[in-house]
């Protein structure tokens, strides 16, 4: 992958690759859409272009892709790509959602195949063909907002196949009735974090999903949280310290989530805030776990204060023990379980006195 940090900019327009003005308007190059794939190959939409679907080779060449669909002004935005060669374009202009599988190779066309995803029951069954945000997931399951709530595509592996793969639209417990998730919101932003619970942005504040998108966990707007507003433009999620950032209509405001992206291993265990400063109310964090991992926090006789597993690669203690108590000034241990069931004492926790 290029080093950003070290490189120079470069303009790229029609002399030194694909990239074409939009029909039309000679003079305007439009790009809604950047993702790397699993091969380091830059996909571009080149909204407008005679040629919206545009590639950036590993190697610096580029390749230009007919899309097979009447699609109003040629219209591309966000991509997604996935580890079935597939490339996930969302087309605004109520066009719906498209899947490009390039094959075998690349650069043979001869197998390359397409689908798109509309409204309605054996066209894509999604709730509205106008998309407004798309996510993949951790278990490559493509998520769809629309103008009227959400979709989840999780036959990936096998869109093209004998069976007709259809989105769903997820059903939720709301109040005393089942509904369909998010029904009547305008779903403008998906973010996964470390847990592959979902983060929402519409414009009736921020919500928190579940892994399957069947149970609604927070539902965040400026009456109910330090929120700068309800219209949320954007949400970005920090992999190693699971912040979570909200583009709103008035500025930008950020709030720290209990899921990280697991590791691997455990490794590189940090706890913050160490010390725990007097008086703190809020949550102490210990990241750098597996996911899944049970951490025991003991006194230093050993004696058990609190058990948890971590949501992601984090693990977050909210400095009481199991009865709710705020547990003593101190020093107290961290001991985790991970996959192979070894026990091992990671760090330690320093809560300071409040005298």
């Amino acid at each position: 992958m290029v080093n950003f940090a070290n490189a120079s900019p470069i303009l790229y327009k029609q002399r030194n690759s694909n990239l074409q003005a939009a029909i039309g308007d000679p003079n305007s190059y439009r790009i809604a859409g950047l993702a790397f794939d699993r091969d380091q190959q830059l996909w571009i939409s080149n909204y407008g272009a005679p040629q919206p679907l545009k590639l950036r080779k590993k190697d610096g060449s580029w390749l230009s892709f007919n899309i097979p669909f009447s699609l109003t002004e040629n219209a591309v935005a966000q991509i997604v790509t996935d580890e079935f060669n597939q490339v996930w374009i969302m087309s605004p202009k109520s066009n719906g959602l498209i899947c490009y599988n390039y094959g075998n190779s690349i650069d043979n066309t001869n197998d390359d195949r397409w689908k798109l995803f509309r409204q309605g029951s054996g066209s894509g069954n999604l709730p509205s063909s106008t998309i407004l945000s798309i996510a993949k997931d951790r278990n490559s399951t493509i998520w769809v907002g629309t103008d009227d709530g959400i979709a989840w595509i999780r036959c990936t592996s096998d869109v093209f196949g004998g069976s007709a793969c259809e989105a769903e639209i997820p059903v939720v417990k709301q109040g005393a009735f089942n509904g369909f998730l998010l029904k009547g919101e305008q779903v403008q932003t998906i973010a996964v974090d470390g847990a592959n619970r979902k983060w929402v942005g519409t414009k009736n504040g921020a919500w928190l999903l579940s892994e399957d998108g069947g149970q609604i966990l927070a539902h965040f707007t400026s009456a109910n949280s330090k929120l700068l507003h309800n219209n949320i433009l954007k949400v970005g999620i920090h992999p190693t310290t699971g912040e979570i950032f909200f583009a709103t209509e008035i500025g930008i405001c950020s709030f720290r989530s209990t899921a990280t992206e697991p590791n691997a291993q455990i490794s590189n265990v940090v706890v913050y805030p160490n010390p725990v400063p007097a008086p703190f109310n809020g949550i102490i964090g210990i990241r750098g776990l597996t996911e899944n991992s049970i951490v025991k926090i003991t006194e230093l006789n050993g004696r058990l204060v609190y058990q948890t597993r971590s949501t992601g690669g984090q693990a977050v203690w909210n400095s009481r023990d199991f009865n709710g108590n705020k547990v003593a000034a101190g020093v107290y241990l961290v001991l985790i379980r991970d996959e192979t069931g070894a026990e091992k004492m990671v760090t330690k926790i320093f809560i300071l006195s409040g005298r």
